[in-house]
């Protein structure tokens, strides 16, 4: 049980954004209390599996993330201009360690049936990227086994570069989308980095075997940001 001494400290730690960067110590005297669920507390456990906030992303399901996220959640899928489609769950309010974030889930579409989720969606939405937007919400429980396949991390607070820099170390590449923005890839975490002077930062997380998928992804933003200015 908190002293209220100890409960004063814990707030201007936590406001200071200190238990996003250490551990914490207490004046109790019995040590140290250590922070879990962190951004940068990643374990590759092999390359189809990734672990970060309790999740085993590429293994874990989507009811698994519900029980660890706590959050409500929206859950869509989209049907791109590939004709492929995407299924994704947000959630909107997230609280781990002390840490408040959103949190977006790239859900397995294998086998999915795309009549079916035609007929159970709600109203089609068009989105910037020209992908059409079908919220599915009816469906959260029947598509709660959907694996997980990669995971975004949004900080509700914007966190300094050098600190996320001290953290994760050195990115092995930086690719830079405009003056204000650049991502670090980081492909033996599985770790994307978004970077902006701008916007919050995000982080993206997916199982290494799969980096060159999300560095793809990248590489067409920047690329597509590239040919937008040249016009």
């Amino acid at each position: 049980m908190f002293k209220p001494t100890t409960l004063i400290i814990v707030l201007i730690l936590f406001v200071s954004g200190y238990w996003f960067y250490h551990s914490m110590v207490t004046p109790q005297g019995d040590g140290t209390v250590r922070v879990k669920n962190l951004p940068w507390q990643i374990t590759v456990v092999d390359e189809h599996t990734l672990h970060v906030f309790e999740l085993d992303v590429g293994k874990a399901t989507l009811g698994d993330a519900v029980k660890i996220l706590k959050s409500e959640y929206n859950l869509a899928w989209f049907e791109n201009q590939d004709d492929s489609i995407s299924l994704e769950a947000y959630f909107i309010r997230v609280s781990m360690s002390g840490l408040r974030a959103k949190v977006l889930l790239e859900l397995s579409t294998d086998g999915l049936d795309i009549d079916y989720l035609k007929k159970n969606s709600g109203k089609p939405e068009i989105q910037t990227s020209r992908t059409i937007k079908y919220p599915l919400d009816d469906l959260a429980q029947e598509l709660d086994s959907r694996v997980i396949r990669s995971l975004t991390y949004i900080p509700k607070s914007s966190v300094d570069a050098e600190l996320l820099k001290s953290r994760f170390g050195q990115a092995e590449e930086i690719l830079k989308l405009n003056k204000d923005t650049e991502f670090w890839l980081y492909p033996q975490k599985g770790l994307v980095i978004s970077i902006s002077q701008k916007g919050k930062e995000v982080l993206q997380y997916i199982p290494v075997g799969e980096f060159e998928r999300l560095r793809k992804s990248v590489q067409d933003t920047v690329e597509h940001a590239k040919n937008h200015q040249a016009d």
